[in-house]
């Protein structure tokens, strides 16, 4: 988990680090999303599925309004992003204690992430980037 939002946020990185602009996206997706999972997580995996989930939604939240320029300055990060190494850790050391499948959950949290809403560029590129529907 803690991979997936790293890679994310990577990846939001690197779009800004062009002038401070924020490529638009396109909403249809390069890798379908499947809609029905084929592995079954089981009650506490999808607990943690939702959970990692929730956390997405503050970051989508946390990222409304936010510029290009802000993001790739860290010192101006808003808190949701500062604790996003800390908030992934936690998530994979439950996922390990809980023995969930790597996978599944993250099917999961991709199924569950289709869902979010998003305001503003930067939240719409961040779940762009998490559900493949960018080049």
């Amino acid at each position: 988990m803690r991979r997936i939002l790293a890679l994310v946020v990577a990846g939001l990185l690197a779009a800004c680090s062009s002038g401070g602009t924020v490529a638009s996206t396109t909403s249809t997706p390069t890798v379908p999303v499947s809609t029905t999972p084929t592995t079954d997580p089981g009650e506490d995996c999808r607990r943690l599925a939702e959970d990692a989930v929730d956390y997405l939604e503050e970051v989508v939240s946390g990222l409304e309004g936010i510029t290009a320029d802000e993001l790739a300055d860290r010192s101006r990060w808003p808190d949701v992003l500062l604790g996003l190494e800390a908030r992934g850790e936690e998530l994979d050391r439950r996922r390990a204690d809980l023995g969930c499948d790597l996978g599944a959950v993250q099917q999961e949290v991709v199924l569950r992430a289709a869902e979010l809403p998003a305001e503003g560029p930067l939240a719409r590129l961040l779940l762009d980037l998490l559900l493949g529907r960018t080049g």
